[in-house]
């Protein structure tokens, strides 16, 4: 499904470690919509965009411009993008590292993504495929649900209990 208007589209990967996966997933779906307009935020990768900007450092002030004027992100499984896309009510689709591929130490993102499924706006996928059809759908996407008894410092530490357990 093709993305008809302009959709804003943010990709965090990270600064520490390439994710060249993530990256060439986003950027092969982008040269296919060319109406979305994608951003990311990336460590040096082997893999060159062609149809995304990719900028491997942005000051705490342009991420956050990044981020407030998505339509919707995409990241590895970072709690810091989790908890910002949840306070700011933002789609999410995660993508987690995988240890078997080289992309992390471990597989604690594949622990982190599976905490969070079916959580209401966040979106997991392992796939160019999955990827693309949760990006093409878009339109039935819904935003991650702030309670009103949330609170940044008990969701980190519900958080950090569920993955340590």
């Amino acid at each position: 499904m093709s993305v008809t208007s302009q959709m804003k589209i943010f990709v965090t990967a990270g600064t520490q470690l390439p994710f060249d996966r993530l990256l060439k997933a986003v950027d092969e779906w982008a040269g296919q919509n060319p109406n979305a307009k994608v951003t990311a935020q990336a460590a040096k990768d082997e893999y060159h965009c062609k149809h995304i900007r990719v900028e491997q450092f942005l000051s705490p002030l342009e991420f956050e411009g990044c981020v407030s004027e998505a339509d919707l992100l995409i990241a590895h499984a970072g709690m810091g993008t989790i908890l910002t896309a949840i306070e700011l009510a933002i789609p999410l689709v995660i993508m987690p590292r995988q240890f078997q591929l080289s992309e992390h130490r471990n597989d604690h993102q594949a622990s982190t993504a599976a905490k969070f499924c079916g959580y209401p706006g966040i979106y997991i996928v392992n796939s160019l495929a999955e990827l693309t059809e949760v990006i093409g759908n878009s339109d039935s996407l819904v935003k991650p649900i702030k309670t009103k008894s949330f609170e940044k410092t008990q969701l980190i530490d519900y958080l950090q209990q569920q993955v340590i357990n």
